[in-house]
């Protein structure tokens, strides 16, 4: 009896890692470097079953190139770090609404300039509401002590089977929040006001996968991203910030592993 309580109590643990390579890396919207980045996500908890997952996230990205020694050091220079309680609710058949709540403290060392070298925390909700046809999601984050903005993301996405192990997942989605967002964005704005709440930016998505097992799937993606509104757009374009992109099509791969 023992030892069938303490198989099923070990079962309920999850681990969850996730490395990429990233042709690119876009964050809150913006497009922040245009050269190879790993990123790799650990999620780790106990299933409660009716009471939803609670775990350990840790996420983080390190540069793969020296193009911008000036502005960061090479390798690991930031990671977030909190608790994550994720719940799947069973509206009816075939009609699951995720939610995923996540508390995080985002540390920066390497950064070399105004706001490096600094630690701030926020707390941020997922939520996606799976069904057989086309899947709404979205996130927002709200930061604190540091850089207190708002942010936001929200599109559709559909995953076709096929062959049986593949699959395949278009989706669009937009970034956006407060005016403190867009500012980081696009810079001060020419007119010498304050940027208002709204879009930033929006993004196609496709995705290509297959599942090795039932605790690997290996996948790729590429991506169109694209800022949104005129003047955004006449504004990012002046900016002198290196990888100020207006549109840019990026990519990258990577392999889910669960256990």
């Amino acid at each position: 009896m023992i030892g069938i309580f303490a198989t099923i109590a070990l079962s309920s643990f999850f681990l969850e890692v996730t490395p990429e390579i990233r042709f690119s890396y876009q964050s809150l919207g913006k497009i922040l470097e245009d050269r190879p980045m790993q990123v790799t996500g650990v999620r780790a908890g106990y299933d409660t079953g009716a009471f939803g997952r609670f775990g350990i996230r840790n996420w983080d990205v390190s540069s793969l190139t020296d193009r911008r020694a000036d502005a960061h050091r090479h390798v690991l220079y930031h990671t977030e770090f909190g608790p994550t309680w994720q719940y799947d609710w069973n509206i009816c058949e075939n009609l699951t609404l995720k939610n995923d709540l996540t508390y995080s403290w985002t540390l920066y060392r390497g950064f070399r300039h105004g706001n490096g070298d600094r630690t701030y925390n926020w707390v941020q909700t997922e939520q996606a509401l799976e069904n057989r046809y086309l899947t709404p999601f979205s996130r927002v984050r709200c930061c604190f002590h540091g850089s207190d903005y708002v942010y936001f993301r929200a599109g559709v996405r559909k995953r076709f089977s096929f062959l049986g192990d593949f699959y395949c997942t278009p989706s669009v989605y937009t970034d956006g929040g407060n005016g403190r967002i867009q500012k980081r964005n696009l810079g001060e704005k020419p007119d010498g006001g304050e940027w208002k709440s709204g879009l930033s930016a929006v993004t196609g998505r496709l995705e290509l996968g297959w599942r090795i097992n039932g605790k690997m799937t290996a996948f790729g993606y590429i991506e169109q991203y694209g800022v949104a509104g005129g003047e955004a757009r006449r504004t990012n374009g002046k900016n002198p910030y290196r990888c100020a992109h207006n549109d840019w099509t990026h990519g990258g791969f990577g392999i889910r592993m669960k256990f």
